[in-house]
């Protein structure tokens, strides 16, 4: 068996239709010496049943059920019960090929790094199955900020906490912000920085199931938007203070998400703040965006298309996402 454990996270909230699978991809990975630490967050579906059940049939599993805390709680619980060398996780409705740890684990290992991640595949609930072109095929090996940097880029890293496998010990003094959404945004970043090496394969060992009442696929409300323009100040305090030399991506992905949200943002009194603050971070940064080798032409049409202003914008996005659908 191998020598270094690895702890498997996985937070639990009403998931009985996709748990068991979820598990079993875990159970079955090839690389064998790992703990699988199930936080139940509250469910109110038949999740603890389906967890109490697994965890009879296997000694790997340690179930730890909570009150309902969400997901950044029971992500924290997870990592504060983590016996194992290495950290990764995976979300409980989705999951991973029999080799996602054993090629994760091997190429971190040879590369001497402190994170490795792959791509994914997404899959919709018909089980039709894609998986996004970076436009590389081949591993790339990076610093911590090169890396960051790519992150911020949205080339080839994910903000996302899965599909990664973490020396235990970036997590040293890190752990999520509890009651909001997107924690993911607030701290993968961080993890990469305090990396010697972060290591990066084109292949998609990763399924990530695309439900219809996920997060990514509902309304923005006031508390989402406000936790994602708080989360953007903070990056982007935190490289000016720390790391300089890739502010042009911080003030990228400040200006990009933004762009994101001011479609989405509801022409409401209570959100006028808000969309004034999204609207000055796409025109504070839009030229340089326009002029930066590093944006890639997508991104540079979406913000040429912002100068048409919030409403034309609009209706473009909507034509282009059913166009995209037909």
């Amino acid at each position: 068996m191998e020598k270094e454990k690895i702890s498997v996270l996985v937070p639990v909230y009403n998931a009985e239709k996709y748990l068991e699978k979820c598990i079993e991809s875990i159970l079955n990975q090839t690389y064998k010496n790992i703990e699988v630490i199930i936080v139940n967050d509250g469910s109110y579906d038949k999740s603890y049943d389906i967890i109490e059940k697994l965890k009879n049939k296997d000694s790997k599993i340690i179930a730890i059920h909570t009150d309902n805390k969400g997901v950044s709680h029971a992500r924290n619980v997870a990592l504060d019960n983590a016996k194992g060398d290495f950290i990764t996780f995976v979300d409980s409705d989705d999951f991973i090929d029999e080799d996602y740890l054993d090629l994760l684990y091997k190429t971190l290992k040879k590369e001497e790094a402190s994170i490795s991640t792959c791509n994914c595949k997404l899959i919709d609930e018909e089980n039709n199955e894609s998986i996004k072109n970076f436009g590389i095929n081949k591993i790339l090996v990076m610093n911590g900020e090169e890396a960051t940097e790519n992150l911020f880029y949205y080339r080839y890293m994910r903000h996302s906490t899965w599909g990664k496998l973490y020396k235990k010990e970036l997590f040293d003094n890190l752990r999520y912000v509890e009651n909001k959404n997107y924690e993911d945004l607030g701290l993968t970043y961080k993890t990469f920085l305090k990396s010697n090496k972060v290591v990066y394969i084109p292949s998609g060992k990763y399924n990530y199931l695309l439900r219809k009442g996920s997060l990514i696929h509902r309304k923005a409300n006031e508390l989402d938007i406000k936790t994602v323009l708080d989360y953007l100040d903070e990056i982007l305090d935190y490289i000016n203070q720390n790391h300089k030399n890739i502010k042009k991506s911080a003030e990228f992905l400040v200006a990009s998400q933004s762009l994101n949200l001011w479609y989405k943002i509801p022409n409401k009194k209570e959100y006028k703040k808000y969309l004034e603050k999204a609207t000055n971070n796409i025109k504070k940064y839009r030229k340089q965006i326009l002029k930066d080798d590093k944006v890639n032409k997508k991104s540079k049409t979406l913000f040429y298309l912002s100068y048409l202003g919030r409403i034309p914008y609009k209706i473009l996005i909507k034509i282009k996402k059913k166009v995209q659908k037909n």
